[in-house]
């Protein structure tokens, strides 16, 4: 069952549409330039933010690499010392001998093998060390460039001082 309103029944009756709708019309243009002075605020604010902030992130960033980097440097360093003493305990092979080349090859081969377990995940020493680090030295990284950044600030407000006669 339908019901129709009571406006529509009454052809006849006319409201006064063109003043409301007038009104309806300034509300929503003065709402819509409020909206706009908003936007262009929050624009010119994310533009400054960001243009700190990918500076900071950036730096961050790199910092973290070397961090990363660092880790699993040591933690190869660590497998390479202790897949060498592994080797050390292994008898030497009495009947050939072993020349001073085939120990360099040896070494060599061996250090290449843990850099390349350490760069696959190795024992995990790596993610421990960095989880274990991170904090202090990005808090560290931080502050210098906060440190950077208002010395920076700070020579450029430097008004030159005047000579006093």
């Amino acid at each position: 069952m339908y019901i129709d309103p009571l406006m529509s029944s009454m052809t006849g009756f006319r409201s006064n549409t063109t003043a409301e709708s007038a009104t309806t019309a300034a509300d929503a243009a003065s709402f819509q330039q409020t909206l706009q002075a908003a936007k262009d605020k929050l624009a010119t604010a994310q533009q400054a933010a960001s243009s700190t902030d990918s500076v900071d992130k950036t730096a961050l960033t790199k910092q973290e690499q070397q961090l990363k980097q660092a880790c699993k440097g040591f933690e190869a360093m660590f497998l390479t010392l202790m897949y060498r003493e592994m080797r050390a305990t292994v008898p030497k092979d009495p009947l050939f001998g072993e020349s001073n080349a085939q120990k360099i090859f040896k070494d060599m081969r061996d250090t290449q093998l843990m850099q390349n377990v350490a760069d696959a995940g190795g024992l995990g020493l790596a993610d421990m060390l960095y989880k274990q680090l991170a904090p202090s030295v990005l808090k560290q990284a931080q502050s210098s460039a906060h440190g950077a950044a208002a010395s920076k600030a700070a020579t450029t407000t430097h008004t030159t001082p005047v000579e006093e006669k």
